[in-house]
């Protein structure tokens, strides 16, 4: 708990130095947006669903390309599962690039104060869904993410591994054939297929970054 209390701090802070420097990119880019998208309930409604949408996909990929999964497998790299856990980040998101991801939505025309206010709405709810705690939860089951369904994400059984990308809707991964209920018969295991065996919140960062360019040397 106390590794991930300080890998929050750490990416917390690069977060928001990399949202300073980047907010005049993203601004400049906005005067180039294909619309003009006037700020009503429908249109926050409408930024919540496409960024739900795109966020499956960088989280898909955060899985798929290694320069991606250097920064995510910090999250991934817990044999816990508890609220904890949710704040166990990677300060390199930004250096890696999840910002790329909601470009998209500053093009069509949503301002990036919007873009990122709705991004930290979807990243605060996948704080509750980080628990053992809480079993399933009947019809919400079908529509949204779980910690049911987060605690497949976690795991490195076979037949879980590389499922359940939801942020908060898990219709994604069920259109997009991702989705994986938890089973009754086979007990989650956490972790990574082969684990970071270390509390130390620098090396937990920079671990993954260093076998890649390691591999790619």
């Amino acid at each position: 708990s106390l590794a991930n209390a300080l890998l929050a701090l750490l990416h917390q802070g690069a977060d928001a130095i990399a949202l300073l420097l980047l907010m005049p990119f993203f601004y400049w880019l906005y005067q180039f947006r294909l619309f003009d998208i006037e700020l009503t309930v429908f249109t926050v409604l409408g930024a919540f669903l496409l960024q739900d949408f795109l966020y499956y996909w960088f989280h898909r990929a955060s899985h798929h390309i290694h320069w991606l999964w250097a920064a995510h497998v910090v999250h991934h790299s817990s044999t816990k599962m508890n609220f904890t856990t949710a704040f166990r980040q990677s300060l390199m998101y930004p250096l890696a690039g999840m910002w790329l991801f909601w470009l998209p939505m500053i093009l069509i025309g949503f301002e990036p104060v919007i873009v990122f206010a709705v991004v930290a709405l979807n990243l605060a709810y996948q704080f509750f869904v980080h628990t053992q705690i809480v079993g399933k939860l009947g019809w919400f089951e079908s529509v949204f993410n779980t910690p049911s369904h987060h605690r497949v994400h976690h795991a490195i059984n076979k037949s879980y591994l590389d499922k359940n990308f939801a942020g908060v809707l898990i219709i994604w991964d069920k259109l997009f054939g991702t989705f994986q209920p938890e089973l009754k018969e086979e007990k989650v295991v956490y972790g990574l297929v082969s684990n970071i065996d270390t509390y130390n919140p620098i090396k937990i960062a920079f671990i993954e970054w260093f076998y890649m360019f390691k591999d790619v040397f």
